[in-house]
């Protein structure tokens, strides 16, 4: 059923078990997985001074993450993908981005971690993970944070 996953990750705990999961449906189905980091830079950030320092961290943040991602596909044995898109402020939204990434890949399926690292926690899902189900044109798989991590505040 699920042929191609499109797994967003970005760098948090629950992400890492989104990935964790979206491994374990790829191994099971012989799937393609397409991993997605977005480079999210503030508003804030790029308002209050030179943003070129912040955003070449990000960068760099980003190019850290899809060397570890494709270190895992590839241990792992997973036939995959890692794409790494930057959302500059007033761009759009990060949820957004996950849906189109899904509709240009063609995805079956999308997985995400109900808390990443964006914002405060919410009751029930984080705010990226609820905007990209309520968005969605294809089935989304929401991972919860584990017990360990569902009590942390994630900024």
């Amino acid at each position: 059923m699920f042929k191609r996953i499109l797994v967003a990750i970005d760098g948090s705990p629950t992400a890492d078990k989104a990935f964790d999961y979206a491994l374990t449906l790829a191994k099971a189905r012989n799937a393609h997985v397409h991993v997605l980091y977005v480079v999210d830079i503030p508003v804030a950030y790029v308002a209050d001074a030179d943003p070129l320092p912040f955003i070449e961290a990000m960068r760099l943040q980003g190019k850290s993450i899809r060397e570890s991602a494709t270190q895992r596909l590839k241990g792992e044995g997973v036939d995959g993908d890692v794409e790494v898109r930057e959302l500059l402020p007033l761009g759009g939204d990060v949820a957004h981005q996950i849906n189109v990434a899904a509709e240009e890949d063609q995805a079956d399926v999308i997985v995400i971690g109900t808390h990443g690292r964006r914002g405060f926690r919410r009751l029930a899902l984080g705010s990226v993970a609820e905007n990209c189900a309520r968005q969605a044109q294809r089935p989304v798989i929401l991972i919860p944070p584990s017990e360990a991590d569902a009590g942390k505040d994630v900024l």
